[in-house]
């Protein structure tokens, strides 16, 4: 693996085009997250592959660093020093780096031990992250004799560093002493007229007294130093003078020592020189890695899977940078996720139509930088399963790209650039294009766009469009390999809604956008009248077509809602039959019991009579015919607790109605009865088959057999799952599926059930921990054992309700 992230990427992919679809701001996001200079430079230089042993190398020990953060005690890297120049120094003949520089030196040291031993104890859990750091070498030998020598509080060498050092310290410290006394002594003999005050201080490393300049000869000694006026001077008495020489001579050799201390650890740093830099490296990847999965964590990413179908299936899909800023302001909730499928069906070309600010570039940019994420080993912020093929290039024409400098106009650097995509683009390479053919003569643009999208779709390019041209939307209704897409927009209240629908056009709404924002009326008349009767029909087919989508759309959600109705009502049936069929059960085995003890009670009877007329001497004969009695008045017990009624067959046919008792309904016969009598019978949404015994007729009372039955039909073996699967699901939309969920099983009468959350990054997991504990019905809940998910799934325990 280790040898895969040192392979070189080969994506064809421009700076301009990683600027436009912001990749730098992205970098700048995760860099922010780094605890190190090092850290930032290696999340600087990330760059999307095409290799797919690269991304894997790149994405494993992100996933697992989330992992770890979410479910281990994380481990962080908050002292990685860039101690690159004082490595580099140390291996110059008779260098001495500073106590500051070794310092450093030991944080890498101590940092490279602690996250060896932190990896090492948990490789099984995480490979990917072992496999980087397997590369570091500690030295604990030399960690160990830098912290002996140096004090990172006072950054000096300590007392403790050598024999030497210690004694000359100890008589610096006494002579300094004995100095301070003999001066201080002094000063505070003199009189007042002499001094200026009788604060003892240092001047050139020598003790000297403050005196006025007119009592100078007060004093006999040495002046070092004079006050800015003049005023005052600073005298060393003679008396301290020779104990002076004596300090400064200890302070030189105390320097000497110390010097000699730090050569000997520069030599040892030198002599561990190439581990210690590839120390230094591996420690700035894993702080990259470590940034990644923070912002990946934040951003509740996911793994993405990568197809060699060339298809991109966007599931929930947000852009990184829109979605951090939400997150921010505490507007998350107002993202609306995109939902994107190309090259999975039969086009490969996308042309999104829309109103402006309707969300079609922001689209774009999502699909391009979640790609980039994707090949540059990064988890993406979508749910779980979204596809990407690995592509070899990216190219994109978003925004306006005139240029003054190079006398380009808008149109003219737009051709430019379309003119390299389509040199350079082929069938693994992926296309943005916004506005395509705009800022030209309309009909030539819109001819030039049908023209281009058409030579990129032959080639298999996948291509994303946006236009405003309507010639684009017939030109993606009759091309294959290419379909239209649209971002739905509310007509009611002229706003945006965010969300892209595939395989609708949509209209720009420029007349009544404009209408609504102040323009006159009879000017957007006479505008639509210019515009022409043929465009404007087919904008009124648009405008028609969204309204019917959306009428379905809300049908879609009223069947919904009634399928959910049915299904709760279809539990409370089956729930009361489960009970009835329990009670029979019951029934019948306590009647077997009874029916027994019975049967044993009267054998004992009549045993107990022929034992008297053993013991009265009655003849044989007596005897034989006591026991053929005995023996028919088993058979006849036997028998009747054998035999079972058999009732009559009722006199029912399809269309009649009937009572069942034991679920205490009325219901309507739908076929049968049969040779053996059972029948089929529908109870509101439910049907059930019974028996002639179970039911009774209600004359005079005939429905009519509906010629097509209810689409909701229930099988009796169906029983609610005692597990529900939420990977994949946004967290809104998990908890409605929990809700209802542990409403079925409160209806069911099932008390214990399995959530799976799946384990990524942790956040749904304890999203749905937390409303879990809220939720009236919930009793207890618990992460599963390790054979029943462990991690990634949650037990619970519901409330029982009697």
């Amino acid at each position: 693996m280790q040898e895969a992230l040192e392979r070189s990427d080969s994506v064809n992919l421009s700076d301009a085009t990683l600027q436009t679809l912001e990749f730098d701001k992205l970098r700048e996001g995760i860099a922010l997250r780094a605890g190190s200079t090092m850290g930032r430079e290696e999340i600087a230089s990330l760059r999307p592959s095409d290799d797919h042993d690269v991304i894997q190398g790149r994405l494993q020990p992100v996933v697992e660093t989330v992992n770890l953060i979410a479910f281990d005690d994380p481990v962080s890297l908050s002292r990685v020093p860039d101690c690159r120049p004082s490595l580099e120094a140390c291996r110059t003949p008779g260098a001495v780096l500073t106590v500051t520089e070794l310092l450093q030196i030991g944080d890498v040291l101590y940092g490279a031990r602690r996250l060896h031993a932190y990896v090492t104890k948990r490789r099984e859990k995480y490979p990917g992250l072992y496999a980087i750091i397997v590369g570091l070498t500690p030295n604990p030998e030399l960690e160990e004799a830098l912290s002996n020598a140096l004090d990172p509080g006072t950054e000096d060498v300590r007392d403790s560093a050598s024999p030497e050092l210690r004694h000359l310290r100890r008589q610096i410290e006494q002579v300094r002493g004995s100095i301070r006394q003999k001066v201080e002594s002094l000063a505070n003999s003199l009189a007042d007229s002499v001094v200026q005050d009788r604060l003892v201080t240092l001047r050139n490393g020598r003790h000297v007294i403050p005196v006025r300049e007119n009592q100078k000869g007060s004093v006999l000694g040495i002046v070092h130093d004079q006050s800015s006026s003049g005023q005052t001077l600073f005298i060393e008495p003679m008396v301290s003078v020779e104990m002076g020489n004596r300090l400064r001579q200890l302070e030189h050799a105390e320097k000497q020592e110390v010097e000699r201390i730090l050569r000997m650890l520069t030599k040892c740093v030198a002599q561990a020189h190439d581990d210690i830099l590839a120390n230094l490296s591996t420690l700035a990847k894993f702080d990259a890695i470590y940034a990644k999965a923070i912002y990946c964590r934040d951003l509740e990413c996911t793994e993405p899977v990568f197809n060699d179908r060339g298809a991109f299936k966007l599931r929930g899909a947000r852009h990184p940078l829109l979605a951090s800023r939400m997150r921010s302001e505490e507007r998350q909730d107002d993202l609306v996720p995109l939902e994107l499928s190309i090259g999975a069906e039969d086009y490969w070309t996308l042309i999104l139509t829309g109103p402006n600010a309707g969300g079609k570039t922001v689209a774009l940019k999502t699909v391009g930088l979640l790609a980039l994420m994707a090949q540059s080993g990064l988890p993406i912020p979508a749910r779980e399963n979204s596809e990407f093929p690995i592509l070899s290039g990216v190219f994109a024409d978003i925004g306006d790209k005139q240029s003054i400098e190079n006398d380009l106009s808008t149109f003219s650097s737009h051709a430019a650039n379309l003119g390299r995509i389509c040199e350079q683009a082929d069938e693994r390479s992926l296309v943005l294009l916004d506005e395509i053919g705009s800022s030209t003569d309309p009909d030539q643009g819109s001819a030039l766009a049908m023209s281009m999208l058409g030579f990129l779709t032959n080639r298999g390019t996948r291509t994303i469009a946006t236009t405003h041209h309507g010639a684009l939307k017939a030109f993606a209704h009759s091309t294959d390999g290419i379909e239209n897409g649209s971002m739905a927009f509310d007509a009611d209240t002229l706003q945006p809604t965010f969300r892209l629908r595939l395989k609708v056009p949509g209209s720009s709404y420029a007349f009544e956008i404009a209408r609504r924002f102040g323009i006159p009326g009879d000017i957007v008349d006479t505008a639509a009248e210019i515009a022409g009767s043929e465009i404007g029909r087919v904008e009124l087919l648009i405008q028609d077509l969204d309204e019917t989508y959306r009428n379905y759309k809300d049908q879609l959600e009223a069947i919904e809602t009634e399928r959910v109705e049915t299904e709760a009502q279809k539990q409370i049936f089956r729930k009361r039959l489960a009970d009835i069929e329990e009670r029979e059960r019951n029934l019948k085995q306590t009647a077997e019991a009874e029916a027994k003890q019975i049967l044993e009670g009267a054998n004992k009877l009549i045993e107990n009579t022929v034992e008297d007329i053993r013991k009265s001497r009655a003849d044989k004969g007596s005897v034989r015919s006591a026991h053929k009695s005995i023996a028919e008045e088993k058979a006849r017990l036997q028998k009747s607790l054998n035999a079972q009624p058999v009732p009559a067959m009722p006199d029912v046919s399809p269309g009649d109605r009937v009572f069942i008792g034991r679920l205490g309904k009325e219901g309507m016969v739908i076929n049968g009865p049969g040779n053996s009598g059972r029948m089929m019978v529908e109870v509101g949404a439910l049907r059930v088959e019974v028996s002639p015994g179970e039911v009774e007729v209600r004359k005079g009372v005939e429905t009519a057999i509906p010629k097509h039955p209810p689409k909701v039909a229930v099988d009796r073996d169906d029983a609610i799952s005692l597990e529900v699967d939420l990977r994949g699901l946004m967290y809104d939309e998990a908890s409605e599926v929990v809700d209802k969920y542990l409403d079925d099983l409160r209806i069911s009468g099932l008390e214990r059930a399995t959530i799976i959350h799946g384990k990524g990054t942790g956040a749904l997991r304890q999203k749905i921990g937390e409303f879990l504990r809220q939720h009236p019905l919930v009793k207890d809940q618990r992460l599963g054992t390790p054979g029943e998910g462990g991690a990634g799934v949650t037990v619970v325990q519901l409330e029982v309700y009697k």
